[in-house]
């Protein structure tokens, strides 16, 4: 096998001595934004049903193996990466390089097999013949532990955010496998319907009360993909909730998305009483008690608000959902007459309790 000795690269050593700045905080949060910028990068050359496969080894290190990718693609980014003047387009294959300790990307691209390392801040390239029967991509690495100072990587602490990363990406399979203790743990998350099976499982989860009304909404708008999981919940103690992604970050504060859904659905339910000559009130206070909804939207220049840039600010794209929610809630009601008169009772004596109080 013949092996070459790459020089350093300035990118290198930028994120080296500045990793905050990519990351953030330097802990369990800071690592996991590597792992979403990788694994959105690896998807961006997935082909039809991509699996990652996940393997939490000893003094915390790990393997991740890929399937259904396209290899050529990942070589191509790999050559990227030697360029000096690289304008950091391989943002997560750069942070996975350098920020782990021992990171090696092997690539096995019938009949050759191509490897990258790192071992301790020097970098090479290899090549041999591949055994494999099968293309795919494996990535190991170790916590560097010289920038993650404090941190262990713990499966259970892991695997909530590789479910949620499943759920946001529907044609992706997740298999997790802990070999850190001599209890064998395995987890495999796929989920075909996305967010709407996330609402199914948020809704199995109440012990109290009662969810009905399930309005689930897919579409396409100016280049964005909406998926809107919405039920309405009477519940005891209030467990409802109103969670947005965009893309596959949370929009912890809300925003356009949030208030776009939110709106969309008081107008759906205004009219409603107005046809039945009920007068209510109703605002997004209210809606958020009562409410169950899981949204997630995918497309391109998003614009966040914000210091910590979780709050999405685009007033077209609220008009748009507004517009998609009531549309898509007075057609369900249409078809739901004993649902929509169930909720306009409910508001209405909401309504009369806070009129008489």
């Amino acid at each position: 096998m013949e092996e070459q000795t790459i020089r350093p690269y300035k990118w290198r050593d930028h994120i080296r001595s500045r990793p905050a700045m990519y990351i953030g905080q330097l802990n369990f949060y800071g690592y996991k934004q590597i792992v979403e910028y990788l694994f959105e990068e690896i998807l961006e050359d997935a082909l039809e049903n991509p699996v990652f496969e996940i393997t939490f080894l000893p003094e915390n290190s790990f393997t991740i193996q890929i399937t259904n990718t396209d290899t050529k693609k990942m070589l191509i980014r790999l050559k990227k990466l030697q360029k000096t003047d690289d304008q950091l387009s391989n943002l997560g294959l750069a942070l996975f390089i350098v920020l782990n300790a021992n990171a090696t990307i092997t690539v096995h691209d019938l009949p050759s097999i191509v490897i990258f390392h790192k071992q301790d801040n020097s970098f090479g390239f290899a090549a041999s013949t591949s055994q494999e029967t099968e293309k795919s991509i494996i990535l190991t690495a170790k916590l560097d532990q010289e920038i993650f100072t404090d941190l262990e990587l713990v499966y259970d602490q892991i695997n909530p955010f590789l479910r949620q990363f499943a759920y946001l990406n529907p044609s992706l399979k997740i298999i997790s496998t802990d070999k850190t203790t001599e209890e064998l743990q395995r987890n495999i998350f796929y989920y075909p319907k996305g967010v709407f099976q996330q609402l199914d499982y948020y809704i199995s989860q109440q012990t109290y009360g009662e969810s009905f009304m399930r309005v689930d909404i897919e579409a396409e708008i100016n280049n964005y993909f909406y998926k809107i999981g919405i039920s309405f919940s009477n519940l005891y103690p209030n467990k409802s909730l109103i969670k947005t992604y965009v893309g596959n970050l949370e929009s912890y504060q809300g925003g356009s998305y949030n208030d776009g859904i939110l709106d969309g659905l008081i107008l759906a339910i205004k009219k409603a009483a107005e046809e039945k000559n009920i007068v209510i009130e109703i605002n997004r206070k209210l809606v958020k008690e009562q409410f169950l909804i899981i949204a997630a939207v995918t497309g391109a220049d998003f614009i966040f608000k914000g210091s910590i840039r979780r709050e999405l600010g685009m007033p077209k794209l609220k008009k748009d959902v507004k517009e998609l929610v009531y549309e898509e809630t007075t057609n369900y009601f249409n078809l739901n007459p004993k649902v929509k008169e169930k909720i306009i009772y409910i508001f209405k004596k909401w309504f009369e309790y806070d009129f008489e109080n």
